[in-house]
């Protein structure tokens, strides 16, 4: 939750050389404008005095020690010291001293019921404050403490400041009322505003003074000239804006030239150059320039925010203007010399946040410091080579997109081995990854030096790991050659960079290692189909590579030579010789049947004889048989 509802600044009263600003929280910050450094920051007890809630910026003369009138005035200056007054939530105002960095002292006496909402310093050793209860308080600083009081409400007043030549008090709520600071009344008021007046400042010319001012949720900057005469009157003069103003600042020459310089919610700084003699209120008056401010990113381009606008009182640089840009925590400050024949003034800087980051890399000692920087190239001031022919009357520098990006290129630097430097790998890598080079990025990832690949990855920023992996789980998918490269490269960096891996989103992480692993598994699933395969695949091959060294019909072993009449008679006789072939078949066909039927009659006359052999022996037994009966 914010505490200060507003914005509280201001330059200090030595020609913007500091600038003060309490943040959201309460914070005091104090910057050197000259060195854009922020040189302090408070932040105040919040149980004791409360968060600091308005501020403005004094000087006490400090006590000198006695010395001759001589030293005394050359001293003078430098005895002076600048402080400033703080009003806190607590309703006190403390004093404190940039010199010393700390509270220097706590005005006493009365004090507000509730939180300072503005101070004003009349030059003169004393402060006006008003608060959330509706009074407005004098402090003095000779006497430290509070010694007058009156009220100016009902409102609540939310801004205040003093006019020396008149001795009055502008206070600001809804309505601008003027107050006698010597008679505590009211002496004229200003109605125009339909919101809560948030910014107000103030400037005299020719002895009359104004006041201008400007609302939540209008656009408009009005003009109050104070001459203690009339109530409810006018505005004299309206500026016109293009967004609400939180910001205002004035300056008169002595021309009688007026500026006004007007910071918009919107970042943007409006200039508008008047006739502090000839102010009219019949039309309504458009800003003379507007600054705008923008990041120089290569992508996009974003507005970067204005805070605060000072008018420098330069005698050589009298149309100087001194600006800070960026956050209310980080600054940074410019003097710029606007151009008045354009209506818009477009300034390209870089973001604070990123002059931080940049600078605290570059601090002596840092790891970041002691590797090696990329240069830092201002395209306004490069100059491209082109070998295209250019005509000697086009002194300007235009050259094609396709002849830029060719002299961009960068080449591989080899060793007399015909390896690459590993420095230039790593350069090579991150211009493939970042342009998508699948030419560039197969030569880099084609090494076989395991001490290229761990040193080009132990150079390799956190920023193109992410890509990298995604690039190997593309090659994971390919031929052998590529996926022997991607795991040599996987292996490497998972070694190399766990931690990051490790510390990047879970499902990021897990979709990215994903592809990967799915295709591990595939291969390792196949292999043993894949090696099958392979060795029948060179088993053929090496029989087709043996049959194609046979060299036995090289050096022409059988020669036939042949008459061309022989053969043609050959073929006219070609049936005769079909006819002996079956004459012959036919014959020893015939031999082969007469073999058979012999062999056959053969068998049958040995069995004959048999039976007649046996039948004998019958014949004989039979008559022996008889004999012996007899």
């Amino acid at each position: 939750m914010s505490l200060v509802k507003k914005h509280v600044l201001g330059f200090s009263s030595n020609g913007g050389k500091l600038f003060a600003l309490i943040d959201e929280h309460g914070t005091l910050r104090i910057w050197d404008t000259e060195s854009n450094t922020l040189k302090q920051e408070y932040k105040p007890n919040f149980q004791i005095s409360g968060h600091c809630t308005a501020l403005t910026w004094i000087t006490i003369s400090a006590p000198r020690p006695k010395k001759s009138r001589k030293s005394l005035q050359v001293n003078s200056t430098l005895n002076d010291k600048h402080c400033i007054a703080l009003g806190t939530s607590k309703g006190t105002v403390v004093l404190y001293s940039v010199i010393e960095g700390k509270i220097d002292r706590i005005l006493g006496g009365d004090k507000h019921d509730g939180s300072i909402t503005s101070i004003a310093y009349d030059n003169d050793g004393h402060l006006y404050t008003v608060g959330t209860d509706g009074r407005a308080l004098v402090w003095s600083l000779a006497e430290e403490r509070c010694i007058n009081q009156w009220p100016v409400g009902p409102e609540n007043p939310l801004n205040v400041v003093f006019l020396p030549k008149s001795r009055t008090l502008a206070v600001a709520s809804r309505q601008l009322k003027i107050f006698d600071v010597d008679k505590k009344e009211l002496v004229e008021t200003c109605i125009g505003h339909s919101g809560e007046i948030n910014a107000i400042n103030s400037f005299h010319c020719n002895n009359n003074e104004y006041v201008i001012t400007t609302a939540k949720m209008e656009r408009v900057i009005s003009f109050w000239k104070i001459d203690r005469k009339g109530r409810n009157k006018a505005s004299v003069c309206t500026l016109l804006m293009e967004d609400v103003a939180h910001s205002v600042a004035c300056d008169v020459h002595d021309d009688g030239e007026l500026r006004v310089a007007s910071v918009t919610r919107n970042g943007n700084i409006h200039i508008y150059l008047l006739n502090a003699e000839s102010l009219s209120a019949e039309k309504y008056i458009k800003p003379k320039v507007s600054l705008q401010i923008a990041s120089d990113g290569a992508e996009t381009v974003e507005p970067i925010h204005a805070i605060a606008a000072y008018f420098v009182k330069d005698a050589q640089r009298s149309h100087d203007i001194l600006f800070g840009y960026g956050s209310r925590q980080l600054l940074q400050f410019e003097r710029y010399t606007p151009n008045y024949a354009e209506k818009l003034n477009v300034i390209v800087r870089t973001a604070p946040k990123k002059l931080y980051i940049k600078n605290k890399r570059n601090e002596p000692g840092t790891e970041a410091a002691l590797k090696a920087q990329t240069p830092i190239v201002r395209t306004n001031e490069v100059e491209y080579n082109s070998a295209l022919p250019m005509s000697k009357k086009k002194v300007q520098n235009e050259v094609p997109m396709e002849a830029r990006l060719q002299n961009l290129s960068i080449q591989p630097t080899k060793l007399p081995g015909g390896k690459l430097q590993s420095q230039s790998k790593t350069q090579l890598l991150m211009q493939a990854l970042h342009s998508q080079d699948q030419t560039m990025l197969q030569s880099v990832l084609a090494s076989n030096d395991e001490k290229t690949v761990q040193l080009t990855l132990d150079r390799l920023p956190l920023e193109y790991i992410g890509p990298l992996i995604n690039e190997l789980s593309t090659l994971l998918q390919g031929k052998a050659a590529n996926v022997i490269c991607a795991l040599r490269w996987l292996q490497t960096l998972a070694t190399t960079h766990t931690s990051v891996m490790m510390s990047e989103n879970k499902e990021e992480l897990r979709d990215k290692l994903g592809i990967c692993l799915g295709i591990a598994e595939q291969r390792l699933h196949c292999i043993t189909e894949a090696l099958q395969v392979s060795g029948r695949v060179n088993l053929i091959i090496n029989q087709m590579k043996r049959n194609a060294e046979n060299k036995l019909n090289a050096n022409n072993v059988l020669v036939i030579d042949e008459d061309p009449d022989a053969t043609q008679a050959g073929e006219n006789n070609w049936s005769d010789l079909e006819e002996e072939a079956e004459t012959s078949r036919n014959y020893a066909l015939d031999n082969d049947q007469m073999e058979a039927d012999d062999d056959l009659a053969a068998d049958e006359e040995n069995l004959i004889e048999t039976q007649n052999s046996s039948e004998d022996d019958n014949d004989e037994e039979g008559t022996d048989t008889d004999a012996s009966a007899g």
